[in-house]
């Protein structure tokens, strides 16, 4: 079972940033311009990929998660260097959470 979520970037450089960490780490699986496919090098699932990217503008992105991503949460984390990204469950803006939520970890 997969969750999706939508992250929103207040500073569109930020997204880019985030973006090419994400490209140029050992977790990416596949770039297929748009949409983004990582491994969690700490799960070694089976699964052709755990999370998927798709770049939906220069602010925002979908990501959907297939299963919980601890190592996959640290990549992001460490390419947002302390910036802010909102995430919204289902893309609905009334439902935010973390992003540790959204990569399934427990608080």
């Amino acid at each position: 079972m997969s969750y999706e979520y939508r992250l929103v970037f207040d500073d569109p450089s930020l997204m880019q940033s985030v973006v090419r960490a994400l490209k140029s780490s050992d977790s990416l699986v596949e770039d297929k311009g748009r949409e983004i496919f990582l491994k969690d090098q700490l799960l070694q699932s089976s699964a052709k990929y755990d999370v998927r990217l798709i770049l939906e503008n220069d602010s925002s992105i979908w990501l959907e998660v297939n299963s919980k991503a601890v190592g996959l949460y640290g990549l992001m984390m460490g390419a947002l260097e302390g910036g802010i990204v909102r995430c919204y469950e289902d893309g609905d803006l009334h439902d935010e959470m973390s992003l540790k939520e959204a990569f399934r970890i427990k608080a």
